[in-house]
């Protein structure tokens, strides 16, 4: 979605950017009576709505090391962790912040993967890029404080999208810290996306993995023996499946060719 959006910026004669935040202690601080409201408004079956209520509900938790017991102690925020149900919970509890952000920064497209969350502008100028994504992190961070979620600083990046030559523009504002635009490649989900969209910082990183996997498995075989059936399912799954990771934004088969 963030490539499609940026080449249909681009086609329009604009530049885009985007600033990466990762929600910190993401299911820890889950609120039960805003996600209960949340669900609400996202208009979920009330069964549901007082099923989650009671999952969430009397939850207890206690230390142990080395065998002694410390005291109990009730649990009134979060979602249990390793539960299934817990990433979608936390998924509608996060959905909030979009509908806000959006709504007081016009243009200003947000997309997330669990905790990773991603926002999208574009402008005439750097400039205006860069004043957009500080509204958009002012109005992040108002919803935040107002639902007892923090972003990670450390993990906190920006960068421009642009085939022409950038203007000097250094920094953005995120709260009470300044954010660098990435002069290099930055990796969000997994893939390296450089400012013109090349990809070949991902393509190389990928095939540096897939290379490392082939050798993990050629020491295997050296010393075990694997058969042949075996050694292509190994290099199907590790191998192959390594170096075409986000393979979609960059090959193009409809001339038979990447």
């Amino acid at each position: 979605m963030l490539v499609n959006r940026t080449q249909q910026a681009w086609q329009g004669k604009k530049v885009a950017g985007a600033l990466m935040i990762d929600v910190k202690s993401a299911l820890n601080n889950v609120s039960r009576p805003v996600l209960s409201r949340r669900l609400m408004e996202l208009e979920i079956e009330l069964d549901l709505v007082r099923w989650t209520d009671s999952f969430m509900s009397d939850r207890k938790v206690k230390l142990v090391l080395e065998g002694r017991e410390g005291e109990e102690h009730e649990v009134e925020t979060g979602v249990p962790q390793g539960s299934p149900v817990a990433p979608i919970l936390f998924t509608a509890y996060l959905s909030g912040i979009f509908d806000q952000v959006e709504t007081a920064c016009p243009g200003v497209q947000g997309l997330s993967f669990v905790d990773d969350v991603a926002w999208w502008a574009d402008g005439k100028s750097e400039k205006e890029v860069a004043e957009a994504l500080v509204r958009t992190a002012t109005a992040a961070l108002e919803w935040s404080g107002e639902n007892g979620i923090t972003f990670d600083r450390a993990k906190t990046e920006a960068m421009f999208l642009s085939k022409r030559r950038r203007k000097p523009i250094e920094k953005v504002r995120v709260g009470d810290d300044e954010i660098p635009f990435n002069q290099q490649a930055t990796r969000w989900l997994g893939v390296w996306i450089d400012s013109k969209m090349a990809l070949k910082e991902h393509h190389s990183a990928r095939m540096k993995s897939a290379r490392k996997a082939m050798g993990r498995i050629r020491r295997l075989t050296g010393q075990v023996g694997l058969c042949p059936g075996a050694c292509i399912k190994a290099l199907v799954a590790c191998v192959q499946a390594t170096a075409l990771y986000g393979a979609e934004l960059w090959w193009d088969d409809r001339e038979g060719g990447g």
